[in-house]
């Protein structure tokens, strides 16, 4: 399997004010990840990081209203765990000396050469692969591989199908929450409420127990 598929799991923000990179770069990031956030300056990209589910920054240093700095020491207020790099037109001492406290995953100058963005994407996904940020817990005896699609009890693993994966990985999304019946439907592209409670009670066996209930006549829940 190819190193960088882990990637396609995970969100990426890329955060600089020269429109014509960012339209550039997001086509080639697309490639890799599972969705592209797209950014001009600090600010934006703020409201962008306390919106959605980003796994990976790549920022500009230089941006007005809030340069890369400004926006990643925020970040760091939220999440010191993120994984981030930054990004400047020319090699500055003081701005590396300031981004090494801001715990990256790398400092690079522009221009790069697409290898060296190849790297730090493999350097990210052996880092995601290290800390299991793909593995996501159900009980102490279960998790949820986003890898491999399967669901992992005491070392032996479950495969799901492809609609299995569907109705699972939303409900994971939604854990807790009740989610309907039509929602589930839309997943599917389906209008057979058969085939949806066939569909649950196949993941419900693969879990050490049946996680995933039924609220009569509206939906499901995944506690």
């Amino acid at each position: 399997m190819n190193e960088l598929n882990i990637l396609k799991e995970l969100s990426v923000l890329y955060v600089d004010d020269d429109k014509q990179a960012c339209e550039s770069l997001k086509h080639i990031l697309q490639y890799y990840f599972k969705e592209v956030f797209i950014a001009y300056n600090g600010v934006e990209a703020l409201e962008v990081f306390e919106n959605n589910e980003c796994h990976f920054l790549i920022v500009d240093y230089d941006m007005p209203l809030m340069d890369g700095y400004e926006f990643l020491s925020k970040v760091r207020e939220i999440d010191e765990e993120v994984f981030a790099i930054i990004m400047s037109s020319y090699d500055d001492k003081v701005k590396l000396k300031n981004a090494i406290k801001l715990n990256l995953l790398e400092y690079m100058t522009k221009p790069y050469e697409l290898n060296e963005l190849q790297g730090v994407l493999k350097n990210l996904a052996l880092k995601v692969e290290k800390n299991g940020l793909l593995k996501v817990e159900i009980t102490p005896e279960c998790f949820y591989d986003k890898t491999l699609k399967q669901i992992v009890t005491n070392d032996l693993g479950e495969q799901l199908t492809s609609y299995e994966i569907k109705v699972f990985e939303y409900l994971l999304k939604n854990q807790d929450k009740i989610v309907n019946y039509d929602q589930l439907l839309d997943i599917l592209d389906s209008t057979s409420q058969k085939s949806l409670i066939s569909i649950i009670y196949k993941i419900n066996s693969k879990l050490p127990s049946k996680l995933i209930q039924n609220i009569k006549d509206i939906g499901y829940i995944f506690k």
